[in-house]
């Protein structure tokens, strides 16, 4: 590695600015004066010097180890240090702050017994052993967490073992793997629903009451012969789904949901990456019916397209994240897939009568 010369000049600058070093440099000059009856400078500059050149290069040699240090007091999910019993013994930046926020002083303060527990009884109590990881949910904070956890070996205060202890926030993760629990029901759901003999267009309302869990409207629609799109905005009002005048958005109509059509691919975004309400409406020009049927402020949407099937959802509840973009491929590609085994029954039909 390059010498960095002005570096190392730079901390030898800070060490002979410092007090400090004068005070101990006078200290040991006098008690060799006194001890040599040789009274002069010199006894006085040379543990001056030893001392800015020592220090300087101790600091200038570790000033990389000391940037590393600094990482998890700056990490936003937990980082500290606690005993067996769960006692957090050492926290430092966002870490402190987020136990004094929720005055923690006891792991168990923050997530359940039987979580830490789970920790505890799964983490090697021997010094270098590989950490165990476990996944735990926080009443305080409401996020669930992955925490990797493993025995430091450290002395400090009594002779208990210390355990050095990590969280990673992973509530999108479970927030997706829920959802898509949840879809799993919706497509067992479709079967029973397509058994039954459903007239025409009633899979819109069927899809629509599913999204509108998470989202406050949506537009379900498929493309005709000239490859525009017709269909119906759905959304709640008074607790009731209501569903729109029939919608045809031309084909030149340069809405995102013809955009995602022509690009092949699902197309997001949220008003929070524009200056204003303006640009974001610029930047996404909706079809006026359907925002007109909406009414609402638009701060999001996401929209996707398979076959002659195309759905533009807005206003998702939280941020529209990759795990989010991922499901609703997925919920357009099951509702595709179930329009088209609806076509062909119908035509199975129509041609036994």
């Amino acid at each position: 590695m390059k010498f960095e010369a002005k570096t190392f000049l730079r901390y030898v600058w800070a060490e002979a600015t410092c007090l400090t070093v004068y005070v101990i440099a006078s200290v040991i000059g006098t008690i060799i004066c006194f001890l040599t009856s040789n009274y002069s400078v010199v006894p006085f500059i040379v543990p001056l010097f030893v001392q800015v050149l020592a220090k300087a290069n101790v600091r200038f040699r570790k000033r990389h180890q000391d940037a590393l240090l600094e990482l998890p007091s700056q990490k936003e999910d937990p980082v500290f240090i606690m005993d067996t019993t769960g006692r957090v013994i050492l926290s430092v930046g966002k870490t402190y702050d987020l136990f004094e926020q929720y005055d923690i002083r006891n792991i168990k303060e923050f997530i359940s017994e039987e979580a830490f527990e789970q920790i505890i009884s799964s983490t090697s109590l021997l010094p270098k052993a590989a950490p165990v990881t476990v996944e735990v949910f926080s009443n305080r904070t409401l996020k669930w967490y992955e925490v990797n956890a493993m025995a430091t070996g450290m002395v400090y205060g009594d002779n208990s073992t210390k355990v050095l202890v990590w969280f990673q926030d992973i509530s999108l993760r479970q927030i997706y793997y829920l959802r898509l629990k949840d879809l799993l029901r919706y497509s067992d759901g479709l079967m029973s629903y397509q058994d039954q003999g459903v007239s025409p267009g009633s899979e819109q309302k069927h899809l629509a009451i599913y999204l509108l869990k998470e989202y406050e409207a949506v537009f379900i629609a498929r493309s005709d012969r000239n490859n525009n799109l017709d269909g119906y905005a759905f959304k709640v009002s008074d607790y009731k789904i209501k569903k729109s005048p029939p919608i045809q958005i031309q084909s030149q109509s340069p809405a995102p949901i013809n955009l995602s059509r022509q690009k092949a691919r699902i197309i997001s975004g949220d008003i929070s990456g524009y200056r204003s309400r303006a640009d974001f409406l610029k930047a996404h020009p909706f079809d006026p019916q359907v925002l007109g049927f909406i009414d609402l402020p638009i701060r999001n949407f996401i929209t996707y397209n398979e076959a002659d099937v195309s759905i533009i959802a807005f206003n998702f509840r939280s941020a529209i994240t990759v795990h989010e973009r991922e499901f609703f491929k997925v919920v357009v590609s099951i509702y595709k897939t179930m329009v088209m085994v609806m076509d062909l029954k119908n035509a199975l039909e129509n041609q036994l009568d």
